[in-house]
């Protein structure tokens, strides 16, 4: 794809190392020609890469600002283990991005940040969930991400720094190898590969939103790219299927069967029940297009 933009559009990836920020990279450099600057805390030999902690101001400080985006990817997941280490969940997901926006602030520039948010901010219902429906926040992980959506748009009342924020549900592919994904696909299509049957929670009548990472990256560079994103709030689109039909696809792939098993009740505390989303903002933005379907993506398994 040529950069319809120009060629001098300049950006930064923080957390080039994960899931989503190494797909960031890729479809910038593949697809619009653009060299990002990567940072993260893991060694990596990435073009333009150094190592930055952003729980470390002095770190911080290490990131060159004078880029037209950044795209903040770095933080900790999941959901149960944010209670067990809530110190580390909060310290690298909320001071880290506070530090960066203080940094971008008393700096001469203002990249507009583009910002990860999930599902889980929802409060789950059987509806296509639009941007401005309940929250309900049940793990750490889930405060957090409100918590930086808040962050930035205190940061851009105050001191006009740009943001987009992208919120995600089930993603999944790769862009980068086809022996690998990411999250409730990948834990579906890692048993159905060594045969066993996939383990399915309750009835698994549940309803997400798949989003494979062709089309995440595309919603979320071609949405930070358009100015009129700035300061707002969009779901990202994607193939909304129940969990049951999820794994019915990949256990048809590799002719296994779906065993249902009991919540245990941990996790049935901090289940968000239906959370698959309304895309109509993310594409009056952006145009219609075709998402790719969780069929296809298996037959190259």
């Amino acid at each position: 794809m040529e950069n319809k933009y120009n060629t001098h559009v300049r950006c930064a990836v923080i957390g080039a190392c994960g899931y989503i920020g190494k797909h960031i990279v890729k479809y910038l450099e593949e697809r619009y020609q653009i060299v990002p600057d990567t940072y993260d805390v893991c060694d990596s030999i990435q073009p333009n890469y150094k190592k930055v902690d952003l729980t470390d101001k002095d770190s911080v400080a290490n990131i060159n600002f004078d880029v037209d985006y950044i795209f903040n990817f770095a933080g900790l997941t999941g959901t149960y283990a944010g209670f067990d280490k809530y110190d580390s969940y909060v310290n690298i997901n909320e001071i880290g991005l506070l530090n960066l926006l203080d940094a971008i602030r008393k700096s001469d520039y203002a990249p507009k940040v583009i910002f990860p948010s999930t599902r889980l901010v929802y409060k789950g219902v059987d509806k296509p969930l639009r941007e401005e429906d309940e929250k309900e926040t049940k793990t750490i992980y889930a405060v957090n991400k409100l918590a930086c959506e808040g962050l930035l748009y205190a940061y851009h009342q105050s001191f006009d720094i740009p943001y987009t924020i992208f919120r995600i549900c089930i993603p999944y592919g790769n862009l980068l190898s086809n022996d690998y994904s990411f999250g409730t696909v990948g834990f579906f299509i890692r048993q159905a590969k060594t045969g066993k049957d996939i383990t399915l929670y309750g009835g698994g009548d549940i309803k997400r939103t798949f989003t494979h990472m062709e089309d995440l990256c595309h919603q979320i560079i071609e949405g930070a790219f358009a100015s009129c994103s700035n300061g707002q709030i969009f779901n990202v689109g994607g193939e909304t299927l129940s969990l049951r039909e999820a794994a019915k696809i990949i256990a048809k792939k590799f002719n296994v069967d779906i065993v249902a098993v009991p919540w245990p009740e941990r996790d049935l505390r901090i289940e968000s029940s239906h959370t698959y989303f309304d895309d109509h903002k993310i594409k009056a933005l952006l145009g219609a297009w075709e998402y790719k379907q969780l069929e296809d993506f298996t037959k190259d398994l």
